[in-house]
């Protein structure tokens, strides 16, 4: 009897044993397991910022190479391998990673390659009527409506208050429900848009591909976009002549048979050769040239790169900004 609640006794501690060490178990095994996890995303977070840092610094030294057979001059060459090439931009491989360098263009969707910011108003340098000018085409806002905001935006880098009367910007910062000081110096950021007065965050989404703070502040004419040209103080009419010469027989931005413009000075005789001008038209191209208004090159660069892991579904962007003057990427911003 009594050997028998022995074997009774040891089968019981056997069995809770058992159950403890399958506890154990099962305890490592889940901790193993999130390790494991965490390894896991830890290893794509750095293959995945190799593929992104590898596209961006190639395509900084595709533009550095393009610019230097160029002679540092825009052709039509330069625009089409820069701003519509599949074959360059599509897609870039590193091991079995790949990425693509695009941006999206007005009812054509997304065109492989990257995006000069010539093109664009610089916030740093143009004035209240060219920003006014600017809002109110791309925020389809009211002249008066447009050129309120635009005061807001060259406020918030002005020392000092305003001239404007009645407008009192320190004033309105400082009686926030959460106050800050205007930055009364230079943008260093699009992003402090969003803290000028006026500025929401839909008009912030829809202005920033027509400004930019990097380059020297003309504006390319061999890229600018109806906006911008708009923004300068061309009409409607002058505007689709520049574009229709621009774009060629093709009516297509950065294609083969692009018209590109050497000097600005000469932008209206080659404009006029293909389509007839009218004075007025002559003189609004002339008054551009007379305030420095106009160039033909461009030497920054936004690159918009999209990395994707192999058998993964895990993805990440980057926007940088590529100064071939400095040759340095001078922006990064990973979303």
């Amino acid at each position: 009897m009594i050997l028998e609640k022995q074997k009774g006794f040891i089968l019981i501690f056997a069995l809770w044993v058992l159950c403890f060490l399958t506890v154990l178990a099962v305890g490592v095994a889940s901790s193993v397991r999130q390790k494991i996890v965490v390894l896991e995303k830890l290893d794509q977070r750095s293959r995945i910022s190799h593929v992104l840092e590898a596209a961006v610094k190639y395509s900084a030294s595709y533009i550095t190479n393009q610019l230097s057979h160029s002679n540092q001059t825009y052709s039509t060459n330069l625009k089409m391998n820069l701003h519509s090439n599949s074959e360059v931009f599509g897609q870039f491989g590193l091991a079995e990673d790949t990425a693509s360098i695009s941006y999206s263009v007005a009812d054509q969707g997304d065109c492989y390659g990257v995006v000069d910011e010539e093109r664009k108003i610089n916030l740093n340098v143009m004035s209240v009527s060219i920003l006014g000018r600017l809002i109110e085409r791309v925020l389809e806002e009211k002249p008066d409506a447009a050129r309120t905001l635009a005061e807001s935006i060259l406020d918030w880098r002005q020392l000092g208050e305003s001239q404007v009367s009645g407008f009192f910007s320190d004033e309105y910062y400082n009686n926030l429900e959460y106050p800050y000081a205007k930055k009364d110096a230079a943008y260093e950021t699009l992003d402090e848009l969003l803290l000028v007065k006026g500025m929401t965050k839909d008009k912030y989404l829809k202005l920033i591909n027509y400004v930019t703070i990097y380059g020297e502040g003309k504006v390319n004419i061999n890229t600018a976009s109806s906006q911008v040209l708009y923004a300068l103080g061309l009409e409607d009419s002058l505007i689709e002549k520049v574009i229709e010469v621009r774009q060629g027989q093709d009516k297509l931005e950065a294609s083969f048979d692009d018209h590109v413009f050497i000097k600005t000075f000469d932008v209206a005789t080659e404009i006029n050769n293909v389509i007839k001008l009218l004075p007025e038209e002559i003189q609004a191209i002339d008054a551009l040239n007379k305030q420095n208004l106009l160039t033909t090159n461009s030497y920054c660069f936004s690159i918009h790169t999209q990395a994707h892991l192999a058998h993964r579904s895990f993805s990440k962007e980057v926007h940088a900004i590529f100064s071939s003057r400095e040759n340095k990427i001078v922006y990064w911003k990973e979303r």
